[in-house]
Order: structure tokens, then C-alpha cells, then sequence
């Protein structure tokens, strides 16, 4: 199972329900793997599933009068409505287990507590919604001009202002709407975006901005209504200013990932920062600098990421003046000159088959770029100043791929190592073995998190392992050099990539087996499936995913770039694929099949073969 935070089956918990029976019944036993037995259950308008295993056996099982999909060993997973009611004041959701076998039922219930997501707020009340996020909650320091968002959820038609200490008067929200027509994992992994159809009313939107300095000042929301008592909440964020006459200058750390920037706090990756790279700080929320960017441009780090340099310490800014091209047999190297560290971004292009290169905080100079011998891989660099401190480097290839690219700085020197694709290995009339020494490393999927866990309780980790052996049993038999990232010895997934890369190899291929998050309905989206995210890795993740498809005879679920941790390896053709679902019993069945798993295996034997046919120069 890929390494989603909102993914839930990260540990295994029995729940036991016995009820009483007679001495001569069966005793009717539930082991429930999913939802966890202290889980709270978000509801949003979609069913709920849950699995695990019966001790009947041979038995039909219904929840909440809904039929599941069960095996005759009792394993099962069922898509359901909850009932909802309430509790001593408190939300809770119960599930009906009825199950029939020899002319014979057995119930159970199973109770959780439950979250309702947006509650509906009647227009004939004052009421804050505490669920739904108020904004800012975290603290802000920013510079005098700046402009700071404010956002709440209250009772339709109400009369919201808000206030911040050191500032005169109150100033108004606007009521709005939010239209939801789907969930996250029903637009990534179901029914798209659909489903929902909700409108969700109350809420409130303002901005301001800061004019005068403030010190920890604290804003205050007043929630009015004809015939109700005020309601006043303050924010948990509190606002800051300082003084921008002096430029507020961190240096990045040194870290064996590298340093993620964001578009935002907790937003989307914008670029990945090397250490001992100066950056200006124009803004605080909570614990993420923002940070400037060439002229117009800005990011987001974590605080921990960067330390503060000493006031009086300049405003970044490097110059270039020389680029140089090198060849080996293996790679090309493309060098520039600067006069100090820089952020950059690399951007890959298939039509052209080009390397795009955005240096922020730069000014050119530049006069040579040496093609230090003839280049029959490197086509041509090029550079253009596009706006003010962003120099943008494209660089041309001959070839129609590369394999992977390695982006160092040695001081000031930041060097661009290239990888060509492999080269074919020699024929004998038409055949050819172009695994024959070549370099892969297998990552089994997950070691003491255990990763997805099946009705039955088997553990992913274990099928994934067991995968990777018999991969590498076959590889290695055809000549590869193959390399296991573990072999079932604990490895934390941030240490993965260095493990990788250690082995110097051609391609990567992570090895997990699926489950979904809630809200999707399992027993329609599930499948093989098989993911990328550089371009260099589709074509090998396409190999994959056709050649799974085909040979499992499984439901197709999808063919995906995703920002997966293991994919985010560009110094190789990296990848992941999900042959199964661990949730389905059936598919978990066959995963744990010793013949079964040798179907997987060939499947992506003859996928990784096809690769090397098809890309090697």
C-alpha cells in the first residue's frame, strides 16, 4: 500500500463480539480488521466499509441489512450505510452483523463514535461550527502591507465581524458557500468528481490587510444574531510584524532528502533545496518560513529545514559567467560556475527530449558554455534571463530518454549528471539477453509499519517481501545484478532512496499491494495498478501496468503519476506498482498463493525484460 498519510491500515487490532448462546449453538465469533476498534468514523454522506472474518463457515453475511463479499473461510468486506444516532449527547454509528448459514442467524452489533463532516446549521440558530477550520490558526509574522486571510463556519444569515487587537474597528466577513460534489479519494481513486452533491452554507470569508505593527495580536470573531446571544471566538493564530528594513537571511541544512519547498504551507512540492543554500524570509505561518524567489516568486520550508543567519547578513544573490559540457560513455555532465549557492528547479520535456533548469536568485553573465569534447548526446545548451534573478538553462538531448539525472553541488559548483540508457547488449543471430548484467534494485513495501493488513490479518509487508524474492530469484537467473533495499530487516521509508541509490542501479522498482481510504467503494475500484512520477519512469511503469493487466486477468485500477516517496528518485527509472488489493478476500486469497505470487512475478519479469528491449540504445 502506498505511503498516504489518510491511508488507515498502519497497525492490527481484534475486535471480539461473543453473544450469549446456548451450549449446544455455535458460538459466533467477529474478528474486525477495519475500522480499528477505537477509530472515529468521519461521515460525509458516502457508505462505510469494513472487514475482517467470521468463524462460520460456508455462511452469507449481511451488514446493516447490505450483503457482503464473503469467502467460504468466513473472510469478508462489506460497503454499507451506518446507522447514526446518539448517545449521552455524543454521535455514534452502529453496524448490524447478520449472518445465516444451515438455517441458521446469528446477529451482532458493532458501535463507533463518529464524526459528521459538516453538519447541517439551521439559519433559525447562532451557531459556530468548532469542526470546520478556522482561519488563521496558526501564528503569523509578516511584514507591515502584507495581507492575512480569515475564514470561518457559522449559522447562515448571521451577522460576522472581527476584530484585531492594536487595529481600530471591526471589520466585516461575507457569507458564501462551499459547493461539495466529491471526496479526495473518490476523485483520485473512484468515482470521480461526483457523489456528494452538497452545499454547504455559512460560510464566512474576509481579508485584511496589516498597516500598522503588531506584536502577538490576537483577533477576535463576533457571531451576531436577532434574538441569540453574541458568540465571540478568538483565533488561534496570533499576528506579528517586523521590521523589513534589514533582510531576514536563513541557510538551508544539509539533509540526505533534500529539503522540501512547497507552493504553500502543507500545499503542493514546488522544488527540493540543497543545503547551504541562503534564502530570504519575507513571512512566518506557524512553522513554515516563506521564503523569496528570484523577484516575483516565493516558497514555503519548514522552520527546522533552515537556520537564521546573523542581521546584516545580505539578500541572496549569485552571478554565472561559464557552463561546460562533459561526456563518459555512461553519462553526460553539465557544470555552472556560480558564485554561491542557488535554489533551482529541474522540469523534464519529452518533445523535445529536453532538461529544464530554473536557478532563482541569478543574474547571468554568461559569456561561454565549452563542450569540452563532441557531444553524440548532448545536443545543445541554451540559457535566457525570462525575469528578473531566474536564469532558465534548457538542455537537448539526442537520444529519445535518459535514465535518470543527479543534481550536486560541490561549493558553488552545481553539476547536472546525466544518465544515457543502457546499452544494448551484443546478439547471436536474433537473440539477444538484455538483462545480462544489468542493475535493479527491488524495495519491498513497508517492514514494521506493516502496510495494508487483509480480512484474514495477512500483512502486506509479508507478500510484498515474498514478491521481492522471487523477482530476484528470476532476474538474477537470467544475469541481472538485482539488490533487495531490505529483506525484511527494519528500514524506515526516508532512509529508502539513499538504500537505493547505494546500489547505483539502472532502474527501481517498489514492490506494495493496495488498499483505499474511506469513502470509496472497494468493491467496485480495486486492481492493479502502477505508478511514476519523473518521466524517464512511465514508459517502464506502463510495461508494467499492461503487462499485469493482462496476464492477472484482474480488475484494472488505474494507471497513475503520483508524488509517491519511491517514485521521487531521479537518479534512476523509478517506480511502483500495486499488483492487488489486500482489502479484497479474494484478491488476498491470491496474493497469498504461492502460485499466484509466480504469476505476479513473471508478469513483471517479462514487463522489466520488454523495458530493456525496447529503451536500451
Amino acid at each position: 500500500m502506498k505511503n498516504y498519510s489518510y491511508l488507515y491500515l498502519s497497525l492490527l487490532i481484534f475486535a471480539l463480539f461473543t453473544p450469549a448462546v446456548p451450549d449446544n449453538e455455535v458460538e459466533f465469533k467477529i474478528n474486525i480488521i477495519y475500522p480499528l476498534a477505537n477509530e472515529v468514523l468521519l461521515i460525509n454522506g458516502k457508505n462505510i466499509f469494513i472487514l475482517g472474518n467470521i468463524n462460520l463457515q460456508n455462511a452469507s453475511l449481511k451488514v446493516n441489512n447490505t450483503d457482503a463479499i464473503i469467502e467460504e473461510d468466513g473472510a469478508f468486506i462489506s460497503y454499507s450505510p451506518v446507522i447514526l444516532f446518539e448517545e449521552n449527547g455524543s454521535a455514534k454509528g452502529k453496524f448490524v452483523f447478520e449472518a445465516s448459514v444451515d438455517n441458521k442467524s446469528y446477529t451482532l452489533e458493532k458501535i463507533y463514535k463518529v464524526k459528521i463532516q459538516y453538519p447541517d446549521l439551521s439559519p433559525d440558530s447562532l451557531t459556530l461550527d468548532f469542526d470546520y477550520p478556522i482561519s488563521p490558526s496558526k501564528n503569523i509574522s509578516l511584514q507591515i502591507g502584507d495581507m492575512i486571510d480569515l475564514e470561518l463556519r457559522a449559522s447562515p444569515r448571521s451577522l460576522v465581524s472581527f476584530s484585531i487587537d492594536g487595529l481600530n474597528g471591526t471589520f466585516p466577513m461575507l457569507e458564501s458557500s462551499l459547493k461539495k460534489d466529491y471526496i479526495l479519494g473518490d476523485a483520485i481513486f473512484g468515482d470521480g468528481f461526483k457523489g456528494l452533491n452538497r452545499e454547504i452554507s455559512g460560510i464566512y470569508r474576509s481579508s485584511i490587510r496589516i498597516t500598522k505593527p503588531l506584536k502577538d495580536a490576537q483577533i477576535t470573531f463576533t457571531l451576531q444574531k436577532s434574538g441569540f446571544p453574541e458568540i465571540k471566538k478568538t483565533a488561534s493564530g496570533k499576528i506579528t510584524t517586523f521590521d523589513s528594513s534589514l533582510p531576514i537571511v536563513a541557510r538551508t541544512i544539509d539533509e540526505p532528502n533534500k529539503i522540501i519547498a512547497r507552493y504553500g504551507p502543507d500545499a503542493g512540492y514546488f522544488l527540493f533545496l540543497d543545503g547551504d543554500i541562503n534564502l530570504e524570509i519575507v513571512q512566518k505561518i506557524g512553522d513554515n518560513y516563506r521564503v523569496k524567489l528570484g523577484s516575483s516568486n516565493s516558497l514555503f520550508i519548514n522552520q527546522n529545514s533552515v537556520s537564521i543567519l546573523p542581521q546584516g547578513t545580505p539578500s541572496p544573490h549569485a552571478d554565472i559567467q561559464v557552463i561546460r559540457v562533459s561526456e563518459t560513455e555512461k553519462n553526460a555532465l553539465v557544470e555552472f560556475g556560480f558564485s554561491d549557492r542557488v535554489p533551482y528547479k529541474i522540469i523534464q520535456h519529452s518533445s523535445p527530449q529536453m532538461l529544464e533548469v530554473l536557478f532563482y536568485n541569478v543574474t547571468s553573465s554568461i559569456d561561454y558554455i565549452n563542450y569540452f569534447r563532441s557531444s553524440d548526446f548532448v545536443r545543445e545548451v541554451t540559457w535566457h534571463q525570462p525575469s528578473d534573478r531566474v536564469l532558465q538553462i534548457k538542455i537537448f538531448l539526442t537520444q529519445k530518454t535518459h535514465w535518470g539525472y543527479t543534481p550536486v553541488y560541490s561549493n558553488s559548483t552545481f553539476s547536472l549528471k546525466i544518465n544515457k540508457p543502457a546499452k544494448r547488449n551484443s546478439s547471436f543471430l536474433f537473440w539477444s539477453n538484455q538483462l545480462k548484467g544489468r542493475r535493479i534494485v527491488l524495495d519491498p513495501g513497508h517492514t514494521n509499519d506493516l502496510g495494508a493488513v487483509g480480512p484474514r490479518g495477512i500483512k502486506e509487508k509479508d507478500i510484498n517481501l515474498s514478491i521481492a524474492r522471487k523477482l530476484r530469484t528470476l532476474l538474477q537467473d537470467a544475469g541481472a545484478n538485482v539488490f533487495l533495499t531490505h529483506d525484511g530487516s527494519d528500514l524506515p521509508l526516508r532512509q529508502r532512496k539513499t538504500r537505493v541509490n547505494s546500489f547505483s542501479p539502472e532502474i527501481s522498482v517498489s514492490l506494495h499491494n493496495n488498499a483505499l481510504p474511506q469513502g470509496v467503494n472497494p468493491l467496485i475500484h480495486n486492481g492493479t495498478s502502477a505508478y511514476y512520477y519523473y518521466p524517464q519512469g512511465k514508459p517502464l511503469a506502463e510495461l508494467i501496468y499492461k503487462h499485469l493487466i493482462n496476464d492477472l486477468q484482474i480488475r484494472d485500477f488505474g494507471f497513475y503519476w503520483d508524488n509517491l516517496y519511491m517514485c521521487r528518485i531521479p537518479e534512476s527509472v523509478s517506480v511502483l506498482v500495486e499488483p492487488l488489493f489486500m482489502s479484497l478476500p479474494e484478491q488476498e486469497r491470491l496474493l497469498s498463493d504461492d502460485d499466484f505470487q509466480n504469476k505476479i512475478v513473471k508478469s513483471l519479469f517479462n514487463a522489466i525484460e520488454q523495458f530493456y528491449e525496447e529503451y536500451s540504445e
